[in-house]
C-alpha cells in the first residue's frame, strides 16, 4: 500500500512539473532533473565547471537548470552577464536560506530595494572618505605587510601555512577603517575569529541541501544536515565579535574616525529629523560591519595563495617579475617597500596579478554573486520567469577562448599590449562582477593585491617541499564560498639583505 501511494505521488508530481513547465526557457542541461532535487545531484564538486560543460554540450551560452525546485538561469558568456547585470530588473539578490537566516535582508550583501540603495551609497562614500582607493591607505597596508614579513623572517625558512597570516593581516586593514583599531598577531581572540572566517569558506558549497530544503537542518543525520550547525555557530561568533566592537566603541560624532563613527553620526541625524523609517539601526550596522569583515579578507587572501602557487608552477614568470621589479627599484634603493605610485612602471608585474585573478577564478556561483529578476522578461530571446535565480558563471568567462586564447596556459602577456609596456584588460575579464552590485571593495582589493604580491616576490624566493603532493593548480582545489586551493606548506627564502 505504501509503495502504491508513493508511486501515485510521484506520478502526480511528474504531471505537475510538466504542466508547470514554462515555455521558451533557455536550453536545459544534458542530464535529467530528479524529482524534488532537480539537477543538484549532477553538479559535482565544482559546479561552475559542470555548468560550463553543459553549455558546451547544448552549444548555448545560456541554459536553465533546477536547484531543487528553484529555476536557475546560468549565464556563461560575458556579453550576457553584462546585459543582465546592467539591467535594474536583475538587481535583486538571490536569498539562499542559510544567509537569509543570519542576515535577515540587512547589511550590504543581501539587502535589497531602498535599504540596499541607501546603505550601498553610504558604505561607498564612507570607505572612500577613510581611504579606499586612495594612496594614503597604503601606509596601513604596508604596516600590516611589515608585520607579516617580520613573522616570516622569524621562521628562518621553516615552512608554514601562509593562509592564517595573510587573512589576519588583511582583516586588520578592514578593522582599521571599520573599527578604528587593529589586533596584534598575538591576540588570541582575534586569531580565533579569523580562523572562523576561514572555516566558513571551507565548510561546503553554501550547505546546498539546507539552502534548498531548510527543514533538513533539524535532521540528526549529519550527511543530510551538512555543516549547517557549525556554519551557523561560526556566523554567530563572528556577529557577536562585531557587536562587541560596536558596543565598546567610543562614540565621537564630532570627529568621525572610522565607519562606526560615520554610521552613528548619520543615525543621530535621522533621529533628530524624526525619521521613523530610518534604516540606520544597530542590526544594520552590525550586519554591514560583518559583511565588510568577511568579504574583505578571505577573498583577497585566497587570491594571494593562488598567486604563490602560480609563481611556484611558473618559475620563469616569477623570475621575469623579479627582474622587472629589481631593475626598477635599484634606482630607488632607499625604498624598503614598493608603493602604489610605482605600479605604472611595473606593467609585467601588474599583468601577472591580473592573470592570477583570471586563472584563480575565486568567485563561485552562489552567495553574493547570484542575482534574481524582479519581473518576467526575456534574455537572448528566451523567457525568464519572475524571481528566477540568475547565476553568472565568471569561471566560464575567464576560460572563454573568444577573449583568452589558450585559456589553460598561465600567460601574463595576454594583459599587455604588443609592445609589452602597457597593461590592457580584455572585455571578458570581470573578477569583481559587473553592474551596481559588483564588489564594493574592488579598489581596496586591487591595492592590497599589488602591494602584497609585488613586495612578497621582491623580498622572497618560495619553496614547497613535496611539491607534487601539495601544488597542482588544476587538481588541488575545492569549490565552496570561493574557489580556493588546498592548504600547503611553503618556505620563504630571503632575497634582499636587511
Amino acid at each position: 500500500m505504501y509503495l502504491i501511494l508513493v508511486s501515485i505521488l510521484l506520478i502526480l508530481y511528474v504531471f505537475y512539473v510538466i504542466i508547470k513547465k514554462e515555455k521558451n526557457l533557455p536550453p536545459g542541461p544534458p542530464v535529467y532533473s530528479i524529482p524534488i532535487f532537480g539537477h543538484l545531484l549532477s553538479l559535482g564538486k565544482h559546479p561552475q565547471e559542470t555548468l560550463l560543460n553543459w553549455c558546451k554540450t547544448r552549444q548555448s551560452d545560456i541554459i536553465h537548470c533546477y536547484f531543487g525546485q528553484k529555476l536557475v538561469i546560468v549565464l556563461n558568456n560575458y556579453s550576457l552577464i553584462k546585459e543582465a547585470f546592467l539591467d535594474d530588473n536583475y538587481s535583486a539578490r538571490a536569498q539562499p536560506f542559510i544567509f537569509e537566516e543570519h542576515f535577515h535582508g540587512k547589511g550590504l550583501t543581501y539587502a535589497d530595494g531602498e535599504r540596499w540603495i541607501i546603505h550601498r551609497k553610504f558604505a561607498m562614500d564612507t570607505l572612500k572618505k577613510f581611504g579606499m582607493g586612495k594612496y594614503f591607505l597604503q601606509d596601513t597596508i604596508l604596516d600590516e605587510l611589515k608585520d607579516i614579513f617580520e613573522f616570516i623572517d622569524k621562521q628562518e625558512e621553516t615552512s608554514l601555512n601562509i593562509k592564517g597570516l595573510l587573512t589576519h593581516g588583511l582583516s586588520n586593514i578592514i578593522c582599521g577603517f571599520a573599527f578604528g583599531q587593529r589586533f596584534s598577531h598575538d591576540n588570541q581572540e582575534f586569531h580565533h575569529i579569523v580562523s572562523l572566517i576561514e572555516e566558513c569558506f571551507t565548510l561546503g558549497t553554501h550547505d546546498a541541501w539546507i539552502t534548498i530544503f531548510p527543514l533538513l537542518r533539524f535532521v540528526p543525520i549529519k550527511s543530510l544536515r551538512g555543516n549547517y550547525k557549525k556554519f551557523s555557530k561560526n556566523f554567530q561568533e563572528i556577529f557577536t565579535f562585531a557587536k562587541q566592537l560596536v558596543e565598546n566603541h567610543d562614540e565621537n560624532v564630532d570627529e568621525t574616525r572610522d565607519y562606526i563613527d560615520e554610521y552613528l553620526k548619520q543615525a543621530n541625524i535621522d533621529k533628530k529629523l524624526n525619521k521613523f523609517n530610518s534604516t540606520f539601526d544597530m542590526d544594520q550596522l552590525i550586519t554591514s560591519i560583518t559583511n565588510l569583515f568577511i568579504g574583505g579578507t578571505e577573498t583577497t587572501s585566497t587570491t594571494l595563495r593562488w598567486a604563490l602557487i602560480y609563481m611556484i608552477e611558473n618559475p620563469q614568470i616569477l623570475n621575469n617579475v623579479q627582474q622587472e621589479i629589481d631593475h626598477y627599484m635599484e634606482r630607488k634603493n632607499e625604498e624598503l617597500f614598493i608603493k602604489m605610485e610605482d605600479k605604472q612602471y611595473l606593467p609585467y608585474t601588474t599583468a601577472t596579478i591580473l592573470e592570477i585573478q583570471r586563472c584563480g577564478n575565486i568567485a563561485t556561483l552562489g552567495g553574493s554573486t547570484m542575482h534574481r529578476n524582479l519581473q518576467a522578461t526575456t534574455l537572448n530571446g528566451y523567457y525568464i520567469p519572475k524571481d528566477s535565480y540568475i547565476a553568472a558563471n565568471f569561471y566560464a568567462c575567464h576560460v572563454d577562448e573568444r577573449y583568452f586564447p589558450n585559456p589553460d596556459r598561465f600567460d601574463p602577456t595576454r594583459f599587455l599590449t604588443n609592445e609589452q609596456k602597457t597593461v590592457q584588460r580584455p572585455i571578458g575579464f570581470i573578477p569583481f562582477s559587473i553592474g551596481k552590485k559588483s564588489c564594493p571593495g574592488e579598489s581596496l582589493a586591487n591595492m592590497e593585491l599589488f602591494l602584497f604580491f609585488s613586495n612578497l616576490v621582491r623580498q622572497y624566493h618560495f619553496h614547497v617541499g613535496n611539491k607534487n603532493q601539495q601544488i597542482n593548480s588544476r587538481l588541488f582545489y575545492h569549490t565552496s564560498l570561493t574557489r580556493a586551493p588546498f592548504d600547503y606548506q611553503i618556505s620563504f627564502i630571503k632575497r634582499l639583505a636587511k
